[in-house]
């Protein structure tokens, strides 16, 4: 996200940094198709993957995320980031909630997620079942797979990381 409240609002503009200033550094020195692109991400990394391809309609072909936060409004890491970086007024808060944006009608993108199922973080604070939720009522397509034992851990994303790549390259072909 771009931090709107000081003194974050200085200087963590994140969202920026990764829909904007990246692709165009990599862009500029690697002979990509312009307009094959994908994202992934992990833990708060994977919010933001989510946020990202959720805010930019056409911008990628596929996300996946490992143990993403789905519905940071209504977990208490998210009140107390989102209070910090966005101010107090929750309303502005859903334009960086997952779960809100599918809900609101986001356009839809392929969407991929493993979460592990011994994830010390998973009941109080990701929510996948609320995104499942929303897409299932969105009819936006999501595989939410739940991975019996894994935690939260780069263990887990090692585990699954080359099946994320396939599915991406499988999406990439595809366009």
């Amino acid at each position: 996200m771009n931090a709107t409240q000081l003194p974050w609002s200085q200087h963590y503009h994140m969202y920026d940094y990764v829909t904007r200033e990246l692709p165009a550094l990599v862009e500029a020195e690697l002979p990509l198709i312009p307009g094959l692109r994908s994202i992934s991400g992990h833990s708060m990394g994977g919010h933001g993957a989510l946020i990202c391809a959720l805010n930019n309609p056409g911008m990628y072909k596929s996300v996946s995320a490992f143990a993403p936060i789905c519905n940071p409004v209504a977990s208490g890491w998210g009140a107390g980031c989102f209070g910090a970086y966005l101010g107090a007024d929750r309303k502005q808060w859903s334009a960086w909630d997952s779960t809100c944006l599918v809900a609101a009608g986001a356009v839809p993108v392929p969407l991929l997620i493993d979460q592990g199922t011994a994830d010390e973080f998973l009941a109080e604070q990701l929510y996948p079942q609320n995104l499942e939720a929303a897409c299932r009522e969105q009819d936006f397509p999501f595989a939410l797979r739940m991975q019996a034992g894994y935690d939260h851990s780069y263990h887990f994303i090692a585990s699954f990381i080359g099946e994320h790549l396939a599915w991406h390259a499988q999406a990439l072909q595809a366009s």
